[in-house]
């Protein structure tokens, strides 16, 4: 502890300890136990893959890797320490053991980990320097291309199975047209946060399809061409996160500096 008796830990302070443990609550709860609730067995499945038209498998990461994005880029700006998204998905894990609902296997825990760990490496190395300025954006542009070009030429798809899209894709055109609006933000304005939280959703559809089933790689898209329009909804999901997150970042210094300004003039 140190003397000044303020009650800090060694590396954490007991406030940081308490933002951390609270955040990652709030991220099981929305990331896994709330969405289990209201969608029990594969509901959450057949709304992404009926309602949204999405192909699969791994749409689901729209909504289950873009929550957890998004609570651990959180827990980056307000506790400002490396480590911090890590020793969250610890905690997350933790939870997942003690009241997970379903059996809990060695690849749904160590995702969260290396999820983890790619967010903290994209905040720590990645600068907004030409590299990076470029390669998000590119992405973006060529994954959006391909899915309108699969909307375009009639080979949408839907579902696990990959069957063939009897209606309008209107969603295909939706994630292509955003992305392709992204590329231009990301363009225009780089952050480390949206290549970071992009790049470790799309791990988290990979990790999906590599390691969760009966066997390595079983749930890889039975059509290989859907693999981009997955992609490109995977990494638009870190994205929409890591945007708000900057917009969180953006009130806060907001609230500083007025708090600032109000001390100064009082």
């Amino acid at each position: 502890m140190p003397e000044n008796g303020s009650g800090d830990g060694i590396y954490f302070s007991l406030r940081e300890i308490g933002i951390i443990l609270a955040l990652s609550v709030l991220a099981a709860l929305t990331g896994a136990l709330i969405p289990s609730y209201f969608f029990p067995e594969s509901r959450l499945s057949e709304y992404v893959y009926g309602m949204l038209e999405l192909p699969g498998p791994g749409a689901g990461v729209l909504v289950f890797g873009s929550i957890l994005c998004f609570w651990l880029l959180l827990g980056l700006i307000l506790v400002k320490k490396p480590g911090t998204a890590a020793a969250m998905a610890m905690v997350l894990i933790a939870i997942d053991l003690l009241f997970g609902n379903q059996a809990v296997i060695i690849q749904s825990l160590d995702v969260l980990f290396i999820v983890a760990i790619i967010i903290e490496a994209g905040c720590l190395f990645i600068s907004a320097g030409p590299l990076w300025k470029y390669f998000l954006p590119l992405v973006l542009m060529m994954l959006s291309l391909v899915t309108l070009g699969i909307a375009l030429l009639g080979l949408a798809k839907q579902g696990e199975d990959n069957i063939a899209l009897a209606q309008f894709p209107s969603v295909y055109y939706v994630f292509g047209i955003l992305g392709l609006c992204y590329a231009v933000i990301c363009y225009r304005y780089p952050g480390k946060y949206f290549v970071a939280a992009g790049l470790a959703n799309m791990y988290y559809m990979l990790h999906f399809w590599l390691f969760w089933g009966d066997g390595f790689a079983s749930r890889f898209p039975p059509d290989p061409a859907m693999m981009p329009i997955l992609f490109l909804v995977a990494l638009l999901g870190g994205i929409i996160s890591a945007s708000a997150i900057y917009g969180i970042e953006f009130l806060c210094k907001r609230c500083r500096l007025r708090g600032e300004q109000v001390q100064r003039t009082s």
